[in-house]
């Protein structure tokens, strides 16, 4: 089952939920939970902010704006917007610069989070 990951305002991990290998071993017992606990955090973002932060954490090309932190702090939350990320990196497409994914990740919470503050 394609996720759609909630996102049709949700272009953001749509892509990374479809034909995933294994949920991490932290993860809700199966697989099919994992699975509707991420589609429940992505279905926190509009599609435009799913979008966004999506290319600024995998492609490091776009800025996420100030509404869309905002969605991302206060609605998605750092373990939802941490596992989802996790979650896509299992995808053989983006193994290979896991590292740098992280610290974008980790880049646009922080910078989310001054925003908010």
């Amino acid at each position: 089952m394609l996720l759609c990951f909630v996102i049709s305002s949700s272009m953001m991990f749509n892509i990374g939920l479809s034909n995933v290998a294994s949920a991490p071993s932290n993860a809700p017992e199966s697989q099919s939970s994992y699975g509707h606990y991420l589609a429940n955090c992505a279905s926190k973002l509009d599609s435009i902010c799913s979008k966004d932060i999506y290319f600024a954490v995998f492609f490091g090309n776009t800025t996420v704006i100030e509404d869309c932190c905002n969605e991302l702090v206060y609605d998605v939350g750092k373990v939802c917007h941490d596992d989802m990320t996790k979650y896509v990196l299992t995808k053989t497409k983006f193994r290979s610069n896991n590292a740098q994914i992280l610290k974008r990740s980790e880049k646009v919470w922080n910078d989310c989070v001054a925003i908010e503050s």
